[in-house]
């Protein structure tokens, strides 16, 4: 996998970006945060810009930060006093989450890459 990568990496004008949630197999024309010629912009690469990404990946190793953001999100929605707005942002976090986490759990054993 990790020569396959390299060779694709090599041979085009993507690149590879790695953060605590995922990868960003980056490319302009696919990149949701807007990015330039050379890089995801980092203003706008986030939990919620990257995973409506089509650049976006995600390995078991990220499970971690998946799992937690689900936590604090399920959470907050047990807090009484929470608006209308943010319960809503919360339900919203949570089914990402959700997402991310039952595609890493479909992948293949050992190697598991999803989204």
């Amino acid at each position: 996998m990790q020569q396959y990568v390299e060779f694709i990496l090599s041979e085009s004008d993507m690149r590879l970006g790695a953060c605590d949630w995922g990868y960003c197999v980056y490319r302009r024309e696919s990149s949701a945060c807007l990015g330039d010629d050379r890089r995801p912009n980092p203003v706008l690469r986030t939990e919620n810009t990257c995973i409506t990404c089509a650049n976006f990946a995600v390995r078991d190793r990220h499970r971690p930060v998946g799992e937690t953001r689900w936590r604090r999100n399920l959470d907050l929605l047990a807090h009484p006093m929470l608006d209308e707005e943010s319960r809503t942002l919360a339900q919203t976090r949570i089914a990402e989450c959700e997402r991310v986490l039952a595609a890493l759990d479909a992948g293949p054993a050992g190697d598991r890459d999803a989204i």
